[in-house]
């Protein structure tokens, strides 16, 4: 099955959700930020065994299947106990979503949902703390980030979500890291405006979406929670499908290009799921005006938009990424009690009558929980590599006519190590007495491999996360960067708070 009629499969499989999807849950349907602790709670509880049916591979979701999963996980626990770490995360999560649990949809402003001031200092021009942070670009010196977040809800179908941020370091500015207009009716959402997307179980970093670039200014829909397709075809388990379309920034190569995006997660089993995704760049200033027919084959990547000899020929990235929970109930001889295995591959562009991808790249990991046999300790390790050979490594991320690459404001959208790169990532978190967390993580990365101005950068971290008050979180952190030989410190702290 070649490309073009995989993705039209995929699409009629990913718009059936418009008429078999049953709405569940009335509360607001505004998005937990893709750099949520939230997420990393609730792959937690998944890998606990508590959580079965969720699809936590594509960010964000709304709060409402926040309060879905956590519902989940407390059915779950009463099967399944959980004590230390997790106990008191299933606690927090529960005040957290105690309204959108028990309480009906309403119209509500906040002015003030939450806020946090960040402040990092580094002895160098830091690389490694900015990485994944909506395109942030940090300096020597000191770094203060301020920002809160405000939202407003009429009736639980429709809401908009702020979130302005002041940034001062070598200058003083403002600016807004995600804004949007959703309306949820029927069980879909319809998101206008700018928001962060991940796409992939990888916690360092996916192939195709990540937040390492600035949110993107878009339109998008998908749907609220996992549906169940109708007749025989449940049997593939829980599904979720995700389209958008968005609009590149005017100072590139080729001003206001286009970017197409699709997804669909699906879970045949609640300890396996699959995603499918695809990204195609396209259009632009000074390239041909696309007729309906253009949008049709640029939608179902047929071969008048693949092609070098196309006036259409856009820039195309594809991947299947999967994952698989083991809980270990038996075997008292591993050093985990859970463990998450997960992996991506990822292919772009396409040439000559087969469709050969041009280019591959692949990524692993596991999340193992109480590693080595220490309750509350869970460990991580991450290999990714787009520099799978000598001759199509230094195309992955790149193309002909879009010369600024699979980028975003300068900042690459899927894996921030880029182009003929491989990245390896280790961390350590350790859940402390009173909600702390203290955690550790190291990352190895060479870029350039098969060309003669080849890199490798270093680095080592360490954090710890403190429940102050009711509602706020300070944590501390500092780490070390290594560039071919050169050293350079970042200390940093944050306080985040919710109101």
């Amino acid at each position: 099955m070649n490309a073009a009629n995989f993705f039209k499969i995929f699409f009629i499989w990913a718009f059936a959700f418009c008429s078999s999807v049953v709405e569940c849950y009335g509360a607001p349907p505004v998005n937990m930020p893709v750099g949520s602790r939230f997420y990393e709670d609730f792959e937690l509880l998944e890998v606990k065994g508590l959580i079965h049916s969720g699809l936590l591979s594509t960010r964000p979701f709304g709060r409402p299947e926040g309060a879905r999963l956590t519902l989940e996980a407390l059915e779950a626990e009463k099967e399944r106990p959980v004590r230390g770490g997790a106990s008191r995360i299933l606690r927090r999560l529960e005040d957290e979503f105690t309204r959108e649990l028990y309480d009906e949809p309403a119209t509500e402003i906040k002015p003030l949902t939450s806020a946090y001031l960040q402040y990092l200092y580094s002895a160098r021009d830091p690389r490694f703390p900015e990485i994944n942070s909506n395109g942030d670009e940090l300096e020597n010196g000191s770094n203060l980030r301020a920002g809160i977040a405000s939202s407003a809800t009429f009736r639980g179908r429709l809401s908009v979500y702020l979130n302005p941020e002041y940034r001062l370091d070598g200058s003083s500015r403002g600016s807004l890291e995600q804004g949007y207009l959703m309306l949820r009716r029927s069980g879909a959402e319809v998101l206008i405006g700018r928001d962060s997307m991940w796409w992939g179980s990888g916690f360092h970093g996916n192939l195709l979406m990540t937040n390492n670039a600035s949110a993107l200014d878009m339109i998008k829909v998908t749907s609220g929670h996992p549906f169940l397709l109708p007749w025989v075809f449940s049997k593939a388990g829980p599904f979720r499908p995700t389209l958008f379309l968005a609009r590149l920034e005017s100072e590139r190569d080729v001003s206001n290009a286009n970017l197409l995006g699709m997804r669909l997660d699906f879970k045949p089993t609640g300890s396996f799921q699959v995603g499918l995704s695809r990204v195609f760049m396209f259009g632009g200033e000074g390239r041909k005006s696309l007729s309906f027919d253009d949008w049709v084959d640029a939608f179902f990547a047929g071969d008048s938009a693949e092609h070098s000899d196309s006036p259409t020929n856009g820039n195309q990235i594809v991947s299947i990424d999967a994952s698989y929970v083991f809980i270990n109930d038996r075997w008292s001889f591993l050093p985990f009690s859970g463990i998450k295995l997960y992996t991506e591959w990822g292919a772009e562009d396409s040439s000559g009558a087969t469709k050969t991808p041009t280019g591959r790249a692949n990524m692993y990991g596991f999340l193992a929980d109480r590693a080595f046999w220490i309750d509350d300790l869970d460990v991580r390790l991450e290999w990714a590599n787009t520099a799978r050979n000598a001759r199509y490594g230094p195309l992955w991320y790149r193309h002909s006519v879009f010369t600024s690459g699979y980028t975003f404001h300068g900042r690459v959208i899927g894996h921030h190590m880029g182009t003929d790169s491989r990245d390896l990532f280790l961390k350590a978190r350790y859940h402390l007495a009173n909600g702390m967390v203290a955690a550790a993580e190291a990352d190895f990365e060479r870029s350039g491999i098969h060309s003669s101005g080849e890199t490798s950068r270093v680095w080592y971290a360490a954090d710890i996360s403190i429940p102050a008050f009711e509602d706020m979180t300070v944590a501390f952190g500092a780490g070390l960067e290594r560039d071919d030989g050169e050293d350079g410190g970042v200390f940093w702290s944050r306080v985040d708070y919710r109101f």
